[in-house]
């Protein structure tokens, strides 16, 4: 929606039933960015009023909604399926979505999204065979870390990864380095001998990773944004039982050993921050220590 249409929003009479999601003591309905409008409710009858509030609001300026690019994704919590009419037609309920090159899964987790973009990764490298079996080892390296890599970890800002995870990473950073050395899958040739000819000592896409999640991090921390409000704030409502899942912040007390809170307040220095992330990216990355090879 254009600027002047969501700064002024839906007739908040409409809203009063809207099922707000509460953080933090702030209710919020949507999420805004650029002409893409996202809808946030904890209820069924919720999302339907603000879907037509919004339908509303849109038409009085000249703007139409468009239902076949209008998605719903359910969270993990909810029990049924969300099914919403505006006028004859019914909004697609989708597990993921797409949104700005990323994938987002109804359930919260990382997994899926990282496997497709190793295969995107994994389909750009095989599309460069040509490059691979000429050029100098230097050259092929370069291109290698940036145009293969950062398309494997575009939008890891965002992940939250698992051990297997981390294990499939080290495993398609390895599978680029045997194609730039050209070795089969049928040779007998040990990760150990791979890195030592390419003189690799660490992993750069584990280095990368953790240098872009921890600089996003302390990037909020320093600015009173919404961001900042839903990573410091508490969803109302309880949790399943059992283990807790892995969080986004955990990532960042364990490579910086310290509580949220503490890393918080470095990041107000930018100075101190910036080195102690250039001693975690240092931390943790070999490939030994993340059970490589």
């Amino acid at each position: 929606m254009l600027p002047d249409v969501a700064g002024s929003g839906p007739d908040p009479g409409q809203m009063c039933n809207a099922g707000w999601v509460i953080i933090n003591g702030q209710k919020l309905r949507d999420l805004r960015y650029a002409d893409d409008t996202a809808l946030l409710s904890t209820t069924e009858e919720g999302l339907k009023t603000l879907v037509e509030a919004t339908k509303e609001h849109s038409e009085s300026k000249h703007l139409m909604l468009n239902i076949k690019k209008t998605k719903i994704m359910d969270t993990d919590k909810c029990s049924t399926k969300t099914a919403i009419k505006i006028g004859e037609d019914t909004l697609e309920n989708v597990e993921h979505f797409e949104y700005l090159g990323a994938s987002f899964y109804g359930d919260g987790r990382s997994r899926n999204e990282i496997r497709r973009r190793l295969a995107i990764a994994k389909q750009k490298l095989k599309n460069m065979n040509k490059l691979w079996k000429g050029q100098s080892m230097d050259t092929k390296m370069r291109v290698l870390q940036s145009c293969i890599f950062p398309v494997a970890i575009y939008g890891c800002e965002a992940w939250t990864p698992l051990k297997a995870d981390i294990k499939r990473l080290i495993s398609f950073e390895m599978s680029c380095y045997r194609k730039l050395l050209q070795i089969s899958w049928t040779q007998k040739i040990t990760n150990e001998e791979v890195r030592s000819r390419l003189n690799i000592t660490c992993s750069h896409l584990l280095k990368h990773f953790k240098k872009q999640k921890l600089s996003y991090f302390g990037h909020v921390k320093r600015h009173d944004t919404l961001e900042k409000t839903i990573l410091e704030g508490k969803v109302e409502g309880k949790r399943k039982r059992g283990k807790p899942r892995k969080r986004w912040a955990d990532d960042i007390k364990e490579w910086l050993n310290m509580s949220v809170v503490q890393a918080g307040s470095l990041a107000q220095d930018r100075d101190a921050y910036r080195r102690s992330v250039q001693a975690a990216t240092r931390r943790g990355t070999s490939f030994n220590t993340d059970g490589a090879g």
